[in-house]
């Protein structure tokens, strides 16, 4: 997975983006929206390459509402190119399981068995 998105260039986002396993919300639809509340201003950025039967398998889905996903996580970036970003690890918090490892290492974890 990848995502698309333009951070504030400034010392604040370099800093949090060194850092790994940053806060940031999953917000899923149609789209996989991500957003991070810690930059000056907030960001966001879409999610490429994803496969939403995968994602699924390791994050359950809510009921209703406009999103099927809609998760505190946590996310550790690896800058590919100005603007683009490879997911190298990404958690996602529900309240009745827990954390959900969605990807670690670049790849898809162990399926949750949702």
């Amino acid at each position: 997975m990848k995502l698309r998105i333009d951070f504030p260039e400034d010392m604040r986002t370099e800093q949090l983006l060194r850092q790994g396993r940053t806060p940031c919300l999953c917000k899923i639809s149609e789209n996989f929206e991500i957003c991070f509340s810690d930059t000056i201003p907030e960001s966001s950025g879409i999610v490429l390459e994803w496969d939403r039967k995968e994602l699924e398998s390791r994050a359950v889905a809510g009921g209703g509402g406009q999103y099927t996903h809609y998760a505190n996580s946590l996310i550790t970036l690896k800058e590919i190119e100005s603007g683009l970003y490879q997911i190298i690890d990404l958690d996602m918090f529900y309240p009745g399981f827990g954390w959900c490892e969605v990807l670690k290492k670049g790849e898809y974890s162990l399926s949750g068995g949702f």
